[in-house]
């Protein structure tokens, strides 16, 4: 009578762990969900919930799960393949997931030298500096330093005979040209283009050619003072996270034009530069 109620009670016991026996679906973010696996599929996993048997059947994407632990103790565990839905074919996936994986960082600072660099005055060279103001780059604070040569200022001037002193007199004039530039698309990308106002103050020699009384050519220089503004057009390059390559080209017009303190009025104002630049 003894060993068949410890029988009775053993099965007793066997149903009842049957009955509520469970599986365990361990989610990639964390979540554990209680359930009665019904079916593996390749690309999803159906089941009802292990407190509600008798309701309806839930889905849910099997990249989306790590593991199920079973009720019996079976674990399965599942590698998070590619997402197809984005990838049309092998090699397109592969090029998404290396591009996706080496997406560049941009910093917020360049600084360039110009080794072509064109003004109205004549040509030269260029340091320039650029500071970011947001996270993406939309608004920059620019500010670029030119140095030009009018070197072609004589060899215009065919009667001029004394060519010896041509070289001497290359009016150089320096200019500064802070001002800001809108990047449509924001400033991070391989190619970008922006646009932006720039004052324009210059300060320089200006060499005038005269004849004195008797006929003979001489030759007067004159300070020479600019203050104006241009629009400036850029194109930045970016072939990697520090290389910066850039085309500018701005146009203009003077506000004063000074040659020995008398102001000639409003002239044209333009520059143009090829820039190298690091990124950092």
């Amino acid at each position: 009578m003894y060993l068949k109620t410890i029988i009775l009670s053993v099965l007793a016991l066997s149903a009842f762990s049957a009955t509520f026996a469970q599986d365990e679906i361990y989610k990639r973010d964390g979540e554990i969900i209680e359930a009665k696996v019904k079916e593996i599929s390749p690309q999803s996993i159906t089941y009802k919930r292990f407190d509600n048997q008798d309701g309806p059947e839930y889905s849910i994407n099997k990249n989306d799960v790590e593991k199920i632990k079973y009720q019996n103790g079976v674990v399965d565990n599942f590698e998070q393949a590619p997402d197809r839905r984005r990838m049309p074919g092998a090699p397109f996936s592969k090029s998404f997931r290396s591009e996706k994986k080496s997406k560049l960082q941009y910093n917020k600072n360049i600084i360039a030298i110009a080794p072509l660099q064109l003004t109205e005055n004549g040509i030269g060279f260029s340091l320039s500096y650029e500071r970011e103001l947001d996270k993406r780059g939309i608004l920059s604070f620019y500010i670029p330093a030119m140095l030009t040569f009018n070197i072609n200022n004589t060899s215009t001037n065919v009667n001029y005979p004394y060519s010896a002193n041509q070289s001497v007199n290359a009016d150089p004039m320096f200019y500064i040209m802070p001002g800001v530039k809108f990047y449509p698309t924001g400033s991070h990308g391989k190619v970008k283009y922006s646009v932006g106002p720039s004052l324009v103050i210059a300060d320089g020699k200006h060499t005038d050619y005269t004849y004195d009384m008797n006929g003979n050519p001489t030759s007067v220089q004159e300070d020479h003072f600019i203050f104006g503004a241009v629009v400036n057009n850029s194109l930045n390059i970016n072939p990697t996270a520090h290389l910066n390559l850039g085309l500018d080209f701005g146009l203009g017009g003077s506000y004063i034009n000074k040659f020995n303190g008398v102001n000639q009025g409003i002239t044209a104002l333009t520059q143009f530069s090829f820039k190298i630049g690091y990124r950092f």
